[in-house]
């Protein structure tokens, strides 16, 4: 299954960092020719911008994820800033709203993310969005700041709420939980949303498809839960990966867009 793009994977993990080349190897073998590594704070957007950036077939993004918003110090905005200036990536994020792990409260989250949405507004640039149990604030929050384009990762099996992030102008991201047997309200749902909003992921080294439970998980395993995604579609796989690498170069403007960098496939 050639072609396919996660969006995204935490390559900075140590899970993953550690052995970096072999797990672009194993995704490059099983069909991956693109990757967006996405950070969860300034370290790790750090890391993006200097070790992964430019890499053939990676993409990355800059931001602070909603469980690490606790840890922000002055100035935290100015150097993501920077970042964003400087070292162009194809997304801010991992950032967003965390209701249901709400360590710290989301009355410290919500102004990370305010901060988030306003400098991907001022740069043009997607979010990438971690909502969980918090959806619904996370959509106001974006239409009161003046809206801006993204992916809603990981989603959930809420017709009503994918509905109104794809009005609101987001993608919606599929990744190993709609594999899951207790997902199946997901699967039904996916054939009625629009297939050009429709992106997989991985989230490694987190939530690994149910053919490799209990495995680390990491961008190979897309291709397990583009099998399943093709079939609730009733879509062939070759049909899946050239959809869904190409709703994610529309959003990221892979090829020679801003967003870009430059990067081409792996």
């Amino acid at each position: 299954m050639a072609g396919l793009f996660d969006t995204p994977a935490h390559l900075t993990d140590d899970q993953l960092n550690l052995e970096l080349e072999a797990v672009l190897e194993r995704a490059k073998a099983a069909g991956v020719e693109r990757i967006l590594s996405v950070a969860t704070n300034l370290e790790t957007s750090r890391t993006n911008a200097t070790a992964l950036r430019g890499r053939p077939g990676i993409l990355v993004s800059y931001g602070v994820h909603p469980g690490n918003a606790g840890e922000v110090a002055p100035g935290w905005e100015d150097e993501l800033d920077a970042l964003l200036r400087d070292a162009r990536p194809a997304a801010v994020g991992e950032c967003g709203l965390d209701n249901y792990h709400a360590d710290p409260p989301v009355e410290r989250q919500l102004p990370v993310l305010r901060a988030q949405v306003r400098l991907a507004r001022k740069h043009g640039l997607p979010l990438v969005l971690h909502t969980r149990k918090a959806s619904w604030e996370v959509l106001k929050l974006i239409e009161a700041e003046g809206g801006c384009p993204g992916v809603f990762h990981c989603i959930e099996a809420d017709e009503v709420l994918l509905r109104a992030a794809v009005n609101a102008g987001f993608y919606l991201g599929v990744g190993g939980t709609a594999t899951y047997p207790r997902n199946e309200t997901l699967r039904d749902i996916l054939p009625r949303l629009p297939r050009d909003r429709i992106l997989l992921e991985t989230d490694s080294p987190y939530l690994a498809p149910q053919a490799v439970r209990g495995k680390r998980n990491e961008p190979a395993f897309v291709v397990h839960t583009a099998q399943v995604v093709a079939e609730a579609l009733d879509m062939s796989p070759a049909e899946l990966a050239a959809l869904t690498p190409a709703n994610a170069a529309a959003l990221f403007r892979v090829g020679g867009g801003a967003r870009s960098n430059g990067h081409g496939p792996g």
